[in-house]
């Protein structure tokens, strides 16, 4: 038994179970799974206590799910294959009952509408004028760092080609042994670099979209729902940024190792370094700043106007299916972060180029 697949899945999945487990007290106090409220309402000791039995139950489903994960891999065979199908599946049921639970109580939250306080219609509506002048993301002129660091690989692999052996190593078991090797082609050689080029390109989609997504303003205290959007988009602009340079090196090491132009000692402590920076900085800030900023600037005056909703273009409160919105990028309902409008057809084209990457890219290294 290697501990290495345990420890990789303390520090991935157990950030994500908190994340998960916290997702109701990161929303916005105008949104309860996925169903607009008023602050007063959201704050209400029904909806406390909702909460409370949400995070309850899911703590302990995630946390009965992983512990049998762990010791299925403790004990199973140290065979990677085998690990890999504990790890998917694992990750597979983790969203079936993230999914299941949060469908339910947002069905719940439906039902408890009628007995909580009454909440007033708005009467007004706040629009931030000066929107689209602020500077509230990092330019997309960063992402020239990441491009150049694309081509140093290149030029790199280029140069040593004929030094690559014939056999160049595609996978690792959890003793970090070999246990698989592809031929040499140049697809095999630039398969890190394809995938470089595709997560930087989604990672300027990304940053382009925290500029664009339309802005929630409450009408009850305008300037303070600006500055927390504001600080809210910049701080995961400058994440896309800082996360995306990141995978690129990680991937400009992982394709050094596969040439053997890097040690594979060498390489997998940067590796994991990377990845546990780009987890925990994406579970701090989640925290820290909550859906929207909602976590910033709290006040301790509550209001009782039920904001201006859409609930009905909201299938399940998760999935935003509006043709009539000309948004592409909406902000989401439950989690931290964006989402697609599904009433667009560019929506589902780019679900449909994300599939067929991945399926393409598991063909290439197959």
């Amino acid at each position: 038994m290697t501990i290495m697949p345990v420890i990789i899945m303390i520090f991935v999945f157990v950030p994500t179970i908190v994340l998960m487990v916290s997702m109701p007290y990161l929303a916005r106090e105008t949104i309860s799974f996925g169903v607009t409220v008023s602050a007063v309402q959201f704050h209400s000791e029904p909806l406390r206590q909702i909460r409370k039995s949400y995070a309850r139950i899911s703590a302990t489903l995630h946390t009965i799910l992983f512990i049998v994960c762990i010791i299925c891999l403790i004990y199973g065979d140290e065979h990677s294959k085998q690990q890999s199908w504990i790890i998917i599946t694992y990750s597979l049921i983790m969203v079936v009952i993230s999914l299941v639970i949060n469908i339910s109580y947002h069905f719940k939250m439906k039902r408890s509408l009628p007995m909580l306080p009454i909440a007033l219609e708005p009467s007004i509506m706040a629009v931030d004028t000066g929107f689209r002048k602020r500077n509230i993301g990092l330019s997309s002129y960063w992402f020239l760092i990441h491009v150049l660091i694309i081509v140093v690989s290149i030029v790199t692999v280029l140069r040593n080609y004929d030094l690559i052996p014939d056999q160049i190593p595609i996978h690792y078991n959890s003793s970090w042994n070999v246990d698989r090797y592809a031929a040499k082609s140049y697809s095999s050689v630039f398969m890190p670099t394809i995938i470089q080029g595709f997560i930087t390109l989604l990672f300027i989609f990304e940053n382009w979209s925290i500029r664009k997504v339309k802005q929630q303003v409450q009408p009850t205290d305008p300037n303070r729902s600006i500055r927390q959007d504001v600080t809210f988009r910049r701080t995961w602009s400058c994440f896309m940024i800082t996360a995306s340079f990141l995978v690129v090196i990680l991937f400009s090491v992982v394709q050094l190792n596969m040439i053997s132009l890097l040690n594979i000692n060498f390489a997998i402590p940067i590796i994991l370094i990377i990845i546990a920076f780009i987890i925990l900085y994406a579970f701090a800030l989640s925290f820290w700043a909550g859906q929207g900023g909602s976590r910033l600037e709290r006040s301790a005056d509550y209001s009782n106007v039920r904001p201006v909703h859409d609930d009905d273009k909201w299938l399940l409160g998760m999935i935003y299916f509006n043709r009539k919105d000309p948004n592409l990028i909406v902000e989401k309902r439950f989690g931290v972060g964006w989402g697609l409008n599904f009433g667009h057809l560019v929506a589902w084209l780019i679900l449909l180029g994300i599939i067929v990457l991945l399926v393409v890219v598991k063909k290439l290294v197959g």
